[in-house]
């Protein structure tokens, strides 16, 4: 079962909080840089997909 709790465990942050996770991102493209999502299968990144969507808003003044 693909859940919250075991996709985290799996990347090793919390996918929705970018406190979390923040790369260092180059000013050029480096392809030595693995993409921290490539360890998941398509059921869940569709998952995150339906998880962000559905995530309520956080409301700003």
């Amino acid at each position: 079962m693909i859940t919250y709790e075991n996709i985290c465990r799996k990347l090793g942050f919390a996918f929705d909080n970018e406190k979390n996770y923040r790369p260092d991102i180059p000013s050029f493209e480096d392809d030595s840089v693995i993409n921290p999502y490539s360890v998941l299968n398509e059921e869940e990144l569709d998952f995150i997909g339906d998880y962000l969507r559905n995530k309520p808003k956080l409301r700003t003044a």
